[in-house]
């Protein structure tokens, strides 16, 4: 199994989703990580409420800052 070609596993990188509720960070890293993206919001608000909400509202703002958005068409 050679690890060169990933086009054969779908979408290359870490995009933020179009159909996103907020910016389409949680929706874009499940997508990535293929998971379902009820669990990356419910960790988010655990994340939230865990660490006071100031620390993981920037880190969300910067994410949503650094990631592309979702290519409007899949090859």
């Amino acid at each position: 199994m050679t690890m060169g070609n990933s086009y054969e596993y779908g979408r290359r990188g870490l995009y933020r989703s179009r159909d996103g509720v907020l910016f389409g960070v949680c929706r874009g890293l499940a997508e990535h990580f293929d998971i379902s993206v009820f669990w990356t919001r419910v960790l988010t608000v655990i994340a939230f409420i865990v660490s006071g909400f100031f620390p993981v509202v920037v880190l969300y703002i910067i994410a949503a800052l650094l990631m592309k958005p979702e290519p409007r068409y899949r090859y």
